[in-house]
Parts: C-alpha cells; sequence; structure tokens
C-alpha cells in the first residue's frame, strides 16, 4: 500500500486519473463485501445459489425465484442517471421470468452507499419506479430482504459488519476477518469465471466445506500482527512464479508478511516451518500435513497419496496430481527455508508441477546455492518508511522530530522488529525520545541491548575475521559504491588483490549483508552498518586510514566525472575524519552544502581547526568566512561580532588581496542589515564600490548588497539592484529570460553557455530571481513568472533546498490569488518529489501540512484530512512554534471542510419545496421541519 509521498515519489502522471482508479476498484471492493455477506446470510435466509457478475452484479436464487441486486457506490447523492441503465436491463430481466424462461418471480434491488436525491428520492415516494424495484441506502428505513446485507456507508463499515456476521459462525480456530477477506478473494475470483468458477456462482449446499477449507488453509499460519503496517512497495503473494524466495534478515518481517498477506489471498494456502527439519525427510513430511488437510473430503484420494513404501517424492508428486484435478492451486509458504540444503528443496520443488511455493529465507550459502541451480532470483521486503515507522513509534508511546524518525529508519534498516524494539527502550529508557536514544546508538552509549544488536551480533560474529573487517571498511560509505569501487576500496586498505577482492565481496554477497540497487550500485545493508562501524574500532587504524584515503579518491574522481552529488556529505565525513581541514575550508564558502544540510558536521570541524591554531593566516580567514556565512544563514549571530574582529585584524596584520577584502566587506554588510544599521551599509558599500573590478565580484557583491536592502525594507531599491544582477548573469549564461519561457531545465541545460563554475553561476541567478520576486512580492507586484525560472535554476544547479522553498513560496502565491488547483499542482509535480527524492527530512512535515491545505482548499476534504491523520505522529517532535503553525492548519482545514458541508448543505435545502418533504429524512414537509 503507498501513501501519499510514495506516490508522489512514483510521479503520478494525472493525479486526478488516479483518484479515478481508487474510485473504481474502492467500488468494487464494496460489491464484493456485499457478495461475501450474501454468502454469510445464505443458509438462514435459505438462498440456494450466490452468483456475481453475471446479467447483474450479484443473484440470488431460491426456491421462490430470484433477487437481482445492482450495486452502486458514488462519492455524491444517487441520480436517476445512475440506475436508469439497470432500470432497462430490469425489464429485460422481468420478460424472462414473465414468460417463463426463468423460473420463480424476480425482484430487483439498488444498494448504495449514498441516498437518492431528491429527484429520485420524489419518483420513489411518488411510485414512478417499479413496485417490484427497492432502493436500499444507508439512510432506508424499509425493512430489507433477510437475505440481504444492509447497504453501508464505506468500505471499512463494510468490513466491520462482514466481519460481526462471520463471528456467528461456528468456527473458533480461524480469526472472522481472515473468513471475510478469503471470501472477499474467492469472489473476486468467482466474478473472473475461471476454473471451476465458470457459472460464476456458489451453492449454499457447499458453503460448510468451504468454509472449512478455508479454516483447514489458514489454521496453520501465525497470525499476523492485529494492526499490521506494510513495507515500502510490498509484493504481493500471488504471482505468476510459480517458486519465488523471499530473502531478509531475521526480523525483516517475512513471517508477517505471509500471513498477512494469505488472509488476502484468492489461492489455498498452506504455512510450514522447516525449523530443524532434515533435508531428506522434507519432501515426505510435507506430504502428510498436506494430504491431512487438503484430502480430508476425499479419502480414496488420501489413501492414494499415502501409499505405504511410496517415496517421499512420489507421494508429493501424486498430491500435485490430485490437486491438479480438483481445479485446486495451493500456495505453500515455506518458513526457514534456508535451513534446508539446496539439493533437497530443489528435489521437493521439481516433484511438482501445480504447487506454487514461496520460501522464506535467511541469506546464507544455501539460497545463493538454490539460486543458481535453479536459475531464481531473490526478492526482498524493503523495510517500513518513515512514516510507518512513526506511526509504529507513536503506538508504542514514543515520539521524535522529522530527523529522529528517520535515524531510526536508516538505524534499524526499517525492518519491523528492530523498530519495535528500539521504540520499546526508548519509550522505557528514554521518556519516549526517539531522538537522544538515536544519538546514544550513534556514539554506543545506549546501556539496553535491542533486538537488533543481539541478533545481528550474533550474525556478525559468525563471519570469519577477514570478512568482519571487509565488512566494517565496506561500512565507512553510507551511499552505492560500484563493484569496481568496492573493489579498489578493499584492494587499498586489506593489500589484497583484485582477485582476492572478488572473492570476499562474493562471501559478502551470500550472506545478504549487502544491498544491490538498481544502478548495479551496492551498500553495506543499514541495519548491518550499525555494526560494521562499530567493528571498525577493533580494525588496524593504518588500515582504516587507508580506507578512507582511497575512498576520498573515489568519491572525487566520481564527482569529476558526473553530476551526482548523493555523494557529497560521505565525502564531506571523509574530509572530517582524515581532518582534511584545507578542503573543509573550500567546502564552507560553497551553497551546494547547505543544500544538503551537512554544513553543521564541517563548521564543528572548522571551529576545532581554529582553536587549535593549525591553521596559516589566509587559511584561518577563509574558515572564519566560513563560518560567519553558515551562522548569519542560520540566524546564530551570538559569535558573528568576535568573527568579524578577527578577520578584521588578520586583514590588518597580513597583506591579503582584494578578494579577501570584498569578502570581509559583505559578511559586514549582511551584519549590519540584520542589526538595521542603515548608515554603517551605506559606509560599507561605498568604501567598496572601488575595489569591484572583477565582473563577477561585482555580481555577488550587488546581490548581497540588494539582500542587506531588502532586510532594511528599501523594497524598489534591492529590486533595482536585483534585475541588475539577473541581466548579467543571463548575458554570461547566453540566455534571455524569453528563452526560459516553456523549457524544462533539461533542454536549458543544452541551450546555455557554460563557462567556468557554470553551476555556481546557476544557483546566483536563481537566488537573485528569488530575492527579485520577494521584493517585488512585498510591493505587492505579481511573480509567479520569476518564481518559475528560479525554481529552474534551482533545479540545474542541484539545489534540491532552495527549489522546495521557492516552490512553496510560489504555492502559496497562487493560493493568494485562489487558484487553487494551480497551487495543489506545483506541490504535486515539483515540490513534494523533490522533498522525497532528495530525502529533506526536516521539510517533511511543513510541506506536508501546507498540502492538506491547499487540497482543503481544492475542496478535496477527506484527502487533507487523511494527509493530516498521517502526519500525526510527528506533532510532539516538533517545536512550540512549529507546532502551533500545524495546529493553526489542522483548525482551519477544520473550518474549510464544516463551511463546505454548510454550503453543500444549504444548496439541498433551498431546492425544497415548502409543501416537499424535508430533505433531512424526518418525513415531514419542509414548511414543518427545516423550512420554519
Amino acid at each position: 500500500m503507498l501513501d501519499n509521498d510514495e506516490r508522489n515519489n512514483s510521479k503520478v502522471l494525472d493525479a486526478a486519473q488516479l483518484t479515478r482508479k481508487e474510485s473504481v476498484h474502492r467500488g468494487f471492493l464494496y460489491q464484493h463485501l456485499y457478495a461475501v455477506g450474501c454468502l454469510l446470510l445464505a443458509q438462514t435466509a435459505k438462498v440456494n445459489v450466490v452468483m456475481v457478475e453475471l446479467d447483474e452484479d450479484i443473484e440470488l436464487i431460491t426456491d421462490c425465484g430470484r433477487i437481482y441486486v445492482q450495486v452502486k457506490t458514488r462519492s455524491k447523492s444517487i441520480m436517476h442517471s445512475d440506475i436508469s441503465g439497470a432500470i432497462e436491463r430490469f425489464k429485460d430481466l422481468r420478460k424472462e421470468h414473465s414468460e417463463g424462461r426463468r423460473k420463480g418471480d424476480a425482484s430487483f434491488v439498488f444498494v448504495t452507499n449514498q441516498s437518492p436525491s431528491i429527484q429520485l428520492k420524489k419518483s420513489i415516494d411518488d411510485k414512478e419506479i417499479p413496485h417490484d424495484m427497492v432502493f436500499l441506502s444507508p439512510q432506508s428505513t424499509i425493512q430489507r430482504l433477510p437475505a440481504l446485507p444492509p447497504a453501508w456507508k464505506s468500505v471499512p463499515e463494510a468490513v466491520a459488519w462482514c466481519v460481526g456476521q462471520a463471528e456467528k459462525l461456528n468456527f473458533s480456530l480461524l480469526s472472522p476477518d481472515s473468513l471475510v477477506w478469503k471470501l472477499a478473494g474467492l469472489t473476486q475470483l468467482a466474478a473472473t469465471g475461471v476454473a471451476h468458477h465458470r457459472q460464476h456462482g456458489f451453492n449454499a449446499e457447499d458453503l460448510p466445506t468451504l468454509f472449512e477449507q478455508l479454516i483447514v488453509q489458514m489454521q496453520d499460519f501465525p497470525a499476523p500482527p492485529s494492526f499490521y503496517l506494510p513495507q515500502k512497495f510490498e509484493p504481493s503473494l500471488n504471482s505468476e512464479k510459480r517458486i519465488r524466495i523471499i530473502c531478509g534478515l531475521s526480523g525483516a518481517g517475512k513471517t508477517a508478511w505471509a500471513a498477512q498477506a494469505a488472509l488476502h489471498s484468492s489461492h489455498l494456502c498452506a504455512y510450514y516451518d522447516t525449523g530443524d527439519l532434515p533435508g531428506p525427510a522434507l519432501a515426505s513430511t510435507l506430504v502428510r500435513e498436506l494430504a491431512a488437510q487438503f484430502a480430508t473430503f476425499d479419502p480414496e484420494g488420501l489413501r492414494k497419496i499415502l501409499l505405504p513404501g511410496v517415496s517421499g517424492y512420489d507421494a508429493l508428486r501424486t498430491l500435485d496430481t490430485f490437486l491438479l484435478q480438483q481445479g485446486t492451486i495451493l500456495l505453500l509458504v515455506l518458513d526457514n527455508a534456508h535451513r534446508v540444503p539446496a539439493e533437497n528443496l530443489r528435489d521437493t520443488l521439481n516433484a511438482t508441477k501445480c504447487i506454487h511455493f514461496v520460501l522464506l529465507c535467511q541469506p546464507n550459502e544455501n539460497v545463493r546455492e538454490l539460486e543458481a541451480v535453479i536459475g531464481l532470483q531473490r526478492e526482498a521486503l524493503l523495510g517500513w518508511d518513515i512514516d510507518t515507522v512513526a506511526t509504529a513509534v507513536d503506538d508504542l508511546g514514543g515520539y521524535a522530530t522529522a530527523q529522529g524518525y528517520e535515524q531510526l529508519r536508516i538505524y534499524t534498516g526499517g525492518l519491523p522488529l528492530y523498530v519495535q524494539s528500539a521504540a520499546k527502550i526508548a519509550v522505557t529508557e528514554y521518556d519516549g525520545n526517539v531522538d537522544i536514544f538515536c544519538a546514544e546508538l550513534q556514539h554506543n552509549e545506549n546501556s539496553v541491548e535491542t533486538a537488533q544488536e543481539i541478533i545481528l551480533s550474533r550474525v556478525y560474529q559468525g563471519f570469519d575475521k577477514l570478512v568482519q573487517d571487509s565488512l566494517a571498511l565496506f561500512s565507512l560509505a553510507d551511499v552505492g559504491l560500484s563493484q569496481k569501487e568496492v573493489y579498489v576500496l578493499l584492494v587499498r586498505s586489506l593489500k589484497v588483490s583484485t582477485g582476492d577482492a572478488a572473492s570476499i565481496l562474493k562471501r559478502i554477497r551470500a550472506s545478504g549483508t549487502v544491498e544491490v540497487f538498481g544502478n548495479h550500485t551496492l551498500k553495506v545493508h543499514d541495519s548491518v552498518r550499525a555494526l560494521g562501524l562499530q567493528h571498525i574500532e577493533l580494525v588496524n587504524p593504518e588500515v582504516t586510514n587507508s580506507a578512507l584515503k582511497a575512498l576520498q579518491e573515489l568519491l572525487i574522481l566520481s564527482l569529476q566525472k558526473t553530476r551526482d552529488t548523493s555523494r557529497l556529505a560521505l565525502l564531506t565525513q571523509v574530509f572530517i575524519r582524515l581532518n582534511n581541514v584545507m578542503s573543509l575550508i573550500e567546502l564552507s564558502g560553497e551553497e551546494l552544502f547547505y543544500e544538503m544540510g551537512i554544513n553543521v558536521d564541517i563548521m564543528a570541524s572548522l571551529d576545532r581547526a581554529l582553536n587549535s591554531d593549525a591553521l596559516e593566516p589566509v587559511d584561518k580567514f577563509w574558515a572564519l568566512d566560513g563560518l560567519i556565512f553558515s551562522e548569519l544563514r542560520e540566524g546564530h549571530s551570538e559569535k558573528v561580532v568576535q568573527r568579524l574582529e578577527a578577520m578584521a585584524d588578520l586583514l590588518a596584520e597580513y597583506d591579503f588581496g582584494n578578494r579577501e577584502q570584498i569578502a570581509y566587506a559583505m559578511k559586514r554588510i549582511l551584519f549590519s542589515a540584520d542589526n538595521g544599521d542603515t548608515d554603517e551599509l551605506h559606509r560599507i558599500v561605498e568604501q567598496v564600490a572601488t575595489k569591484l573590478t572583477d565582473a563577477e565580484h561585482r555580481r555577488i557583491f550587488d546581490y548581497n548588497h540588494a539582500l542587506a536592502l531588502w532586510k532594511l525594507k528599501k523594497f524598489k531599491d534591492a529590486e533595482i539592484l536585483c534585475r541588475s544582477v539577473i541581466e548579467g548573469y543571463y548575458d554570461l549564461l547566453g540566455i534571455n529570460p524569453q528563452d526560459v519561457i516553456g523549457k524544462n531545465a533539461d533542454v536549458l541545460w543544452e541551450v546555455i553557455n557554460k563557462p567556468e563554475n557554470v553551476q555556481e553561476h546557476l544557483k546566483h541567478l536563481a537566488d537573485a530571481l528569488e530575492l527579485c520576486a520577494r521584493t517585488r512580492e512585498a510591493c505587492g507586484k505579481p511573480t509567479p513568472l520569476i518564481r518559475i525560472h528560479a525554481m529552474k535554476f534551482y533545479n540545474m544547479a542541484i539545489a534540491p533546498e532552495s527549489m522546495v522553498r521557492v516552490g512553496q513560496d510560489l504555492a502559496d502565491e497562487f493560493v493568494a490569488i485562489k487558484e487553487f488547483d494551480v497551487a495543489r499542482e506545483v506541490m504535486e509535480e515539483h515540490v513534494l518529489p523533490i522533498v522525497n527524492a532528495e530525502g529533506l527530512i526536516n521539510r517533511r512535515v511543513q510541506v506536508r501540512s501546507q498540502y492538506a491545505v491547499i487540497l482543503s482548499l481544492c475542496g478535496r476534504h477527506a484527502d487533507a484530512n487523511s494527509e493530516m491523520k498521517r502526519l500525526g505522529p510527528y506533532f510532539d517532535g516538533l517545536k512550540a512554534q512549529q507546532r502551533q503553525e500545524v495546529e493553526n492548519q489542522l483548525d482551519y482545514i477544520a473550518l474549510l471542510s464544516n463551511n463546505a458541508s454548510k454550503l453543500a448543505t444549504r444548496k439541498v435545502f433551498d431546492k425544497a419545496g415548502r409543501n416537499d418533504q424535508c430533505p433531512c429524512g424526518s418525513g415531514l414537509k419542509y414548511k414543518k421541519c427545516h423550512g420554519l
């Protein structure tokens, strides 16, 4: 099941089409559940046959005749046009009965989740609709037929009613909801007319047997969690593949997934835990278990299967043939299949043709061998996404910031058992604060072991020392590396040959501790990486240092070849671990690193370097420049005066160049603006103006001057200066504003000039455009086009944080002019996908709550409430101001929903005549009810 974020991440091209599809499937599910309700009532109501999807949605055959049921689900009142086609079809069916081609009387029922419209209700009340037609809705007061369930408002209400009805059956070994979902799957299968459902029906006399079969097949499955949380892009249990391997570490939730999926499978399902069963005994054991379950109603067939002296494989073949003759598809889930020798598994699988197998395995050599000999490829469960992690933690009484939830997801790999174990410890030992617990986990300071540490420590300790060390060194990378890069890392650090490195990597991959991504890169599984980083402390420091240097070279080389910025954060961490201060100083002034949210680590390293007095004067100057840049950007001005004085002292003592003088002046300008000192600002600008001989320095200085003017509310002056900067960058890139219109970022990239440091120029142009939009907005002027252009250039500069910020402002601007659908498109097509794709966790709640408000403004109140409900687990981790903002948004959404409801009611009531029945359903005339 996909939540909203995952829909955005998969980039739905047509959101309206998605809504239509959801409505169609919701309608089919409602109809299938209504058929399930008819099956559960069939015996007591003396129904002989329940048929689905023939002449009508559902047909009930009794001794007296037939009941034809047309099921309709709508989001609004049922109109006459919704049922006109069925009324015509009912005429033909009525004729079939009156002329004797079908036995007994015919009656016709409309079952709907909404009440009839005023006009349709008037037609019903005036008996303009034939007497043998009944309109059944949740608001109906007429007595329904014993063979029919009530009309429900929604699918959840339908499920609840069916489960309640199933509870009355005398089958205590099967949970009622399991029976309901299995029946829903069989109803859907019957609607297709396949195999033994060619007549699209169920005979009432067969229902006890059917219920028994469902009970038998489900009894042996472990009970799934009472509230199951699906994993990312969770696979279906049913598949065209006859044999599948679902592989994952202990705690990945494989058994829970199978048990939950079996509830909804239309196939007969069975479960067997191989445990420590000897491999040669597998086939015979399965035959005994399966024959007892599925041949119960054919003693002769059971006798043939269990003939004495027949080998296990032969007996399994006989059972397979028996199931084929019965038209039965059996799906057999074998748990802990990795414990069975590959040879025995292969022979068991090859002895069958009809039985489908799902092998639940932990990664080991047996699985790798089985993949090779049978030509299979394992599938994996991907763990919980951040929203599901947040829900699980919230259910257990914990809380976190969005960043805390993401850290927990990364640390645990999103594996359900590990997430829940960590959450329970956070609740009992850390007052529920997951952020504090994760911070201690990162520094190995937690006093209570998690299930993850206990389980995976055993796995890790089972490896030989060479594999342990290799995994630890590989764990230094938190992004995917190519196979060749892994070889280089191992060769340079462990001093082994490339052949030996390849052999080591094969052993690591066979252990299942490495993930393989679509672009053929490899990464240590997040849940194992935590142990690898712990083990790194036991590795020879020289070996670790060699690995870090090799990793540094690999990352720099790859960044020179590609624009893949996903590796920049790792490169920064490598610089820090190697104490490469000079590289960090260069990075400190690069705005790209602030876009990625990794400046905190850089600044801490620079602060330490400054205090150590290990830097040359010019390097110390640029370290101070980077620190001030960060602190002004983040709004932390406590140390800025002290740092500016240190820069001034260095400028006075040493003969630095023009570049340093301008950099110092720009920091002074911004600081003056923050303090509202207009006179100081003008003094510095006049002082520096004569030194700006370089065009690029002039553009950068003018932008900072314009930013300072904007802070001082000198909007007109700021806009004039901004436009000058923008024109300069357009000239540099060889384009004009008209060239940008109608072109996406990839097309623009091919059109522009590409001078040295082109991405810096693109970023600066986007900054100037954004600032220009803000100055114009402050003067009440429209800015959508300018912000759209800014987003394109931020996209080209790979500046996701800025692109999202401008996208949010653009959406707000469309909201202000009541272009709500356009605002929604901006969020869905440009903002939310970037937040997801770039992992901007700290923007997550703010962006999605804004999106919820826009959904409500678009009239999609249920979607807005659902989105805010999904964000609920994040609220306790918000700061006071953020929490207040979200609560205000919740109140606003509630107000919009309430106003829309009142407006809809008023429209309905306004159409009622004084002598008409009141639309409220009271039965009174309007003038004596709401018309008073």
